[in-house]
């Protein structure tokens, strides 16, 4: 794939109908059909471990859609959406500075080829590429109460609306993890 969406820095979504987030239960359901309250997998940066979090808010709008391909998992996600990456130990995107006006981070680095990033299984998986999938498509966005963290497309992403201290200071999986994701940087 070439990184298409590289070019597009339309914001103001998230992620395609039919983007699978990874519930609490261990379930997954489809993010057009999450619902305010649902509790999503979710990550305390500050603890260091897998918490249990809350939606708190849904809302639709509409943004460029890219296939943004992670080993032989995809995820419909716009070119602003931050993601963690293992290898950067950042928040990357594909348009950092979308991202960064879009989110208010003051640190976001480019996804490209050589980034790893955590799935929900606590893996490492490879960045392949990314390419435009929808101009101009309806895009669902949630808020996580507290962690700000969730797993869409089977892969940690951060939400959009917001952040806490906790999930600028740090963030990382448990120093037990195979994937040896610990650790953030101090913008993060």
């Amino acid at each position: 794939m070439r990184p298409l969406c590289c070019l597009v820095a339309a914001v103001g979504g998230s992620f395609g109908p039919g983007t699978l987030v990874s519930l609490a239960d261990g379930s997954t359901k489809p993010v057009d059909a999450v619902s305010v309250g649902d509790a999503v997998h979710s990550w305390d940066a500050g603890r260091h471990r897998e918490v249990e979090e809350a939606v708190e808010r849904v809302w639709w709008s509409r943004g460029d859609l890219c296939r943004v391909q992670f080993g032989n998992r995809s995820v419909l996600a716009t070119s602003d959406h931050p993601f963690w990456s293992v290898t950067q130990r950042a928040l990357v995107s594909l348009t950092p500075e979308a991202t960064k006006r879009e989110y208010g981070f003051g640190t976001v680095e480019l996804m490209g080829h050589g980034t790893r990033f955590l799935d929900v299984d606590g893996e490492e998986v490879p960045f392949m590429g990314a390419a435009l999938a929808q101009a101009n498509a309806r895009v669902v966005t949630l808020a996580v109460r507290s962690h700000h963290w969730f797993f869409a497309g089977g892969i940690l992403v951060h939400n959009k609306g917001g952040y806490s201290s906790s999930s600028r200071s740090s963030s990382s999986r448990s120093s037990s993890s195979s994937s040896g994701y610990a650790g953030g940087s101090s913008d993060f």
